[in-house]
C-alpha cells in the first residue's frame, strides 16, 4: 500500500532554524500543522497540550493570564509578569518575554512547534527546559485565504478570515484576523452577581514579502491583539486547617476559626459539585495589549543563506483577581505590566560538503514596569488591615554569539557540536509601601495605621546604600550541544547526545511587602544551568504509514529556579536536583480512512534541600510534575461521494502533581482525563467545512493550580480548566 496523502513523515519543522523532515531531525520535537490545529479544534496557545506528549500551558489562574508552559515536567510558576520561564515561547521565532501575554489566541498558523531539552544553543533566550514556536502562515505567490464563523456554550462566538496571494510577480501580501467574546463561565451565585472567566479577544497581523533581487527577501510583519477589559480573576476556596502542623481539608462538622462549621475564616464553604461556581464579589478583570512589528531579511550567497530578524514588542496588561474565592473581599491582588522589548538576530546557514553549519549573533534588551498590590479590603480599620503595593522596574541587556556545526563522516553517521555564549546585565529596582496596615503588625495596639503619604516599607534599588549592586546582577552563561546521529535506512534514526543549557540570575517581587529589608538577601536568586544526556530513536514503519518517535533524557540541574508560595510570601530559589524520564510518540494511518496519536510522557524528579513550611528542609519534586501524562486521538474519514465526513475522538489524562516544590496536600493537583469528540462534513463543491463539537464530555473538573492561604484565609485556592463545552463552525476555503 503507498502512504497516504499525508504522511506523518512529511511534515517540515524548522527545529535546528532551517527547514527539515520531522523525521530527520535528531531533537526530540512535536509539530502539530494547520490541519491537525483544525481538527483538534484548537484556538488559543493553551489548547496545544491537548496534542503534544509531556507539555502543558495552563494559566494559574483559570483565565488566560499569567500562563506557563510546562515541558517535561521542568516550569517556572512564580506569577510574576517579569519572570521569565525557562521553556520560551516563540511567536514567528521571536521571544515572548512576558509569561502575562503566553495565553494568546491563535489564528491563521501554519504549524507549532514544541523543542524539549535545553535548545539555547540555537534559539535566544531562556530555553534550558524547551520551547514552542508558533508559526504563522506566510505570503504565497498563489491566492488563498478562508472565513470562519463559529460559536459555542456561555455565548461564544468569533470570526475568523485570512487573504494573501500576489501584488505583483515580486510583491505577496497576507492578512488574518480573529475576533472572539464569551460570556462568563464561571458562574456566581452572589444575589446580583456577575459571572467571571469572560473572553473578549481582537487580533489581526498583515504582512507583505519582495523579492527584493533573485537573492534578497524582505518580509514585513505587524501583528496587534488586544483583550479590552472583562471579567476574570477567580478562584474555588477550600477550607483547610492544620492538623498536627500539616494542612488538611477542612471537614464539613469542625469549626476550626469560630465562623461556623466548616467555613474558612471568612465563613465561607462552597458546596457546589460544579468547581467552576460558588458566590464570590465581582473585583477581577483583565485587560491587555500587543504590538508587535518585525522585519526578516533572507539573503542567498551561493550555499549560504544570511537571515536578519529585527522586532520591537510593546506589551500592555492590567489583571485584577478575586484572591479569596468567597462573597466577602477578604483579599485583592492587582498586577500591572508595561513591556518595551527590542531583539535583533543576525545569522548564516550554510553547507560545504560534508559539512553543514550554522552562526550568528542574538541581542535582546528588555525594559519594563510593574504593579503589583495586595489589599484585604474587608481588614480596613481593624488591626489587620493590610493595603501595600509594589513598583518594580526591572531592565535587561543581553548579548550572546552561537554556531553549530554538523559534519557527515559518512551519509549514516554524523556529528553535531554547537554553543553559545551570553553576556546578560539585569537592573532591578523594587519597592513596597503600605497604604493602611494593622497595628497588630506594628506596636500589638488596636486598630489600623492610614499612611499619607504612603509608607515606603522596603527599597531594593542601587540607590540604597544597603543594596547597592545587589539591584544588578551580570551573567556569563554558556550552552552547548555534542550529539551523534546514526540512519541505518532512510526509515530509522537513531541520536544520543549531551547538551547544556542555562538560565540568567533575577530578582523576586515583593507584591505582599512580606520581604523586609532584613531579607535584601533574598530578593536576587542565581542562574541555573542543567546538563541534558539524551538519546532517541525515530521510526517511519509501514510504508510511511507510521512514525514513531521515542525519547528519554536525564536532567543534571544545578541552582534550579523554584517557586514556593505560601501564605503571603512567594519566593523563587535555587536547588539541585534531576528531571528523568521519556516520552513516545506514535502517528499511524493503520489505513488511508484512520488516523491514530497516540503520545505518553513520564517524569521522575527530585530538588534537593528544599525549606518548606511544614517540615522543615527536605527532598521535593518540581512543580506541574505528573509521573505520567497520555494523549491520544483516532479520526475516521468516510467519503460521501465527493464530499467527506470525520469523526474525531481525542483524550488526555494528566497525572497528580503539585503546584509549589513545598510540596503538601496544600499545593496537590489531583490528575484528570478529559475526552471530547468533533464531526466535520466537508463539502467538496463548495469548499465548505461544518463541524460541530463537545470538549470536556464528561465534564470533569479538571484542576490546574493551587494556592497555599491556610495560614491567611484558612483555605487553599484551586484554579480550573473550562467545563464542558459545545460549539459549531462554518468555514470557507477560498
Amino acid at each position: 500500500m503507498s502512504a497516504p496523502p499525508s504522511a506523518p513523515g512529511d511534515i517540515v519543522v524548522t527545529a535546528q532554524r532551517r527547514s527539515e523532515r520531522l523525521q530527520d531531525v535528531g531533537v526530540s520535537v512535536s509539530a502539530v500543522t494547520s490541519d491537525a490545529l483544525r481538527a483538534s479544534g484548537i484556538s488559543n496557545a493553551q489548547a496545544i497540550s491537548k496534542s503534544i506528549a509531556g507539555v502543558t500551558l495552563d494559566s494559574v489562574n483559570s483565565g488566560t493570564a499569567n500562563a506557563q508552559l510546562v515541558v517535561r515536567g521542568v516550569s517556572q510558576s512564580d506569577f510574576s509578569s517579569f519572570q521569565e520561564s525557562p521553556n520560551s515561547i516563540y511567536i514567528d521565532d521571536i521571544y515572548l518575554s512576558s509569561s502575562g501575554a503566553a495565553g494568546f489566541a491563535l489564528y491563521d498558523l501554519d504549524r507549532v512547534e514544541v523543542l524539549r531539552g535545553p535548545q539555547g544553543t540555537l534559539f535566544g533566550r531562556a530555553s534550558s527546559g524547551g520551547l514552542a514556536n508558533f508559526l504563522p502562515k506566510h505570503p504565497t505567490k498563489e491566492w488563498d485565504g478562508y472565513a470562519e464563523i463559529g460559536f459555542g456554550s456561555y455565548a461564544d462566538a468569533y470570526a475568523e478570515a485570512a487573504v494573501g496571494g500576489p501584488l505583483t510577480d515580486k510583491i505577496r501580501f497576507r492578512v488574518a484576523g480573529r475576533r472572539e467574546v464569551t460570556n462568563g463561565w464561571w458562574i456566581n451565585d452572589m444575589p446580583g452577581g456577575r459571572d467571571t472567566l469572560e473572553n473578549d479577544f481582537a487580533g489581526i497581523r498583515g504582512q507583505i514579502e519582495a523579492d527584493v533581487t533573485d537573492n534578497f527577501t524582505a518580509r514585513l510583519s505587524v501583528s496587534y491583539d488586544k483583550n479590552p477589559r472583562h471579567r476574570d480573576g477567580i478562584y474555588r476556596s477550600v477550607p483547610f486547617y492544620l492538623v498536627n502542623g500539616h494542612p488538611e481539608p477542612l471537614p464539613a462538622n469542625v469549626d476550626a476559626y469560630g465562623t461556623g462549621p466548616g467555613n474558612d475564616m471568612t465563613g465561607y464553604r462552597n458546596t457546589n459539585s460544579r468547581a467552576s461556581e460558588g458566590s464570590f464579589n465581582n473585583v477581577g478583570f483583565f485587560e491587555s495589549e500587543r504590538f508587535s512589528p518585525s522585519l526578516f531579511l533572507t539573503w542567498q550567497i551561493g550555499n549560504a543563506t544570511v537571515t536578519s530578524i529585527s522586532n520591537y514588542t510593546r506589551f500592555k496588561s492590567n489583571y485584577r483577581e478575586d484572591c479569596d474565592g468567597g462573597p466577602v473581599d477578604f483579599c485583592q491582588e492587582a498586577f500591572k505590566q508595561n513591556l518595551k522589548q527590542y531583539s535583533q538576530e543576525l545569522r548564516i546557514n550554510g553547507t560545504a560538503g560534508n559539512l553543514t553549519y550554522t552562526a550568528g549573533i542574538y541581542y535582546l534588551n528588555t525594559d519594563q514596569k510593574v504593579l503589583s498590590a495586595y489589599r484585604a479590603p474587608a481588614l480596613s480599620g481593624s488591626d489587620f488591615a493590610y493595603d501595600d503595593f509594589n513598583p518594580v522596574r526591572q531592565k535587561l541587556s543581553s548579548i550572546s554569539v552561537f554556531g553549530q556545526i554538523e559534519y557527515k563522516f559518512t551519509p549514516k553517521l554524523k556529528l553535531t557540536i554547537g554553543a553559545r555564549y551570553s553576556h546578560d546585565v539585569k537592573k532591578f529596582d523594587s519597592k513596597a509601601y503600605f497604604n493602611e496596615l494593622g497595628n497588630a503588625y506594628i506596636d500589638g495596639s488596636a486598630g489600623s495605621t492610614v499612611f499619607d503619604p504612603p509608607l515606603l516599607a522596603y527599597d531594593f534599588s542601587q540607590a540604597n546604600p544597603a543594596v547597592g549592586n545587589l539591584a544588578r546582577v551580570v551573567n556569563d552563561l554558556w550552552s552547548g550541544k555534542v550529539q551523534l546521529d546514526y540512519k541505518p535506512s532512510d526509515n530509522v534514526l537513531i541520536y544520543a547526545g549531551v547538551s547544556r543549557g542555562s538560565k540568567g540570575a533575577g530578582f523576586n517581587g515583593n507584591t505582599t511587602a512580606a520581604l523586609s529589608p532584613a531579607n535584601y538577601g533574598q530578593t536576587a536568586f542565581k542562574s541555573e544551568y542543567l546538563y541534558d544526556y539524551e538519546a532517541g530513536v525515530k521510526l517511519q514503519m509501514f510504508d510511511r504509514r507510521a512514525t514513531l518517535n521515542i525519547g528519554v533524557f536525564n536532567y543534571d540541574y544545578h541552582r534550579f529556579q523554584g517557586f514556593a508560595y505560601v501564605g503571603l510570601l512567594g519566593i523563587v530559589g535555587n536547588y539541585n536536583g534531576y528531571f528523568r524520564g521519556g516520552e513516545i510518540e506514535l502517528n499511524a494511518y493503520p489505513v488511508p480512512s484512520v488516523n491514530v496519536t497516540i503520545g505518553v510522557s513520564y517524569v521522575r524528579s527530585k530538588l534537593h534541600d528544599v525549606p518548606t513550611l511544614y517540615d522543615g528542609v527536605r527532598d521535593e519534586q518540581g512543580v506541574n510534575t505528573p509521573h505520567w501524562s497520555v494523549k491520544g486521538a483516532i479520526s475516521k474519514d468516510f467519503q460521501i461521494g465527493a464530499d467527506k465526513l470525520t469523526l474525531r475522538w481525542s483524550g488526555d489524562y494528566i497525572g497528580d502533581r503539585y503546584s509549589s516544590i513545598d510540596n503538601n496536600a496544600a499545593t496537590f493537583v489531583k490528575g484528570s482525563f478529559v475526552h471530547g469528540a468533533r464531526v466535520t462534513y466537508h463539502v467538496e463543491s463548495m469548499g465548505v467545512d461544518l463541524s460541530a463539537f463537545v470538549d470536556n464530555i464528561s465534564n470533569v473538573n479538571r484542576q490546574t493550580f493551587s494556592y497555599d492561604v491556610t495560614g491567611t484565609e484558612g483555605a487553599v485556592l484551586r484554579a480550573y480548566a473550562r467545563p464542558r463545552w459545545f460549539g459549531g463552525s462554518i468555514r470557507k476555503q477560498f
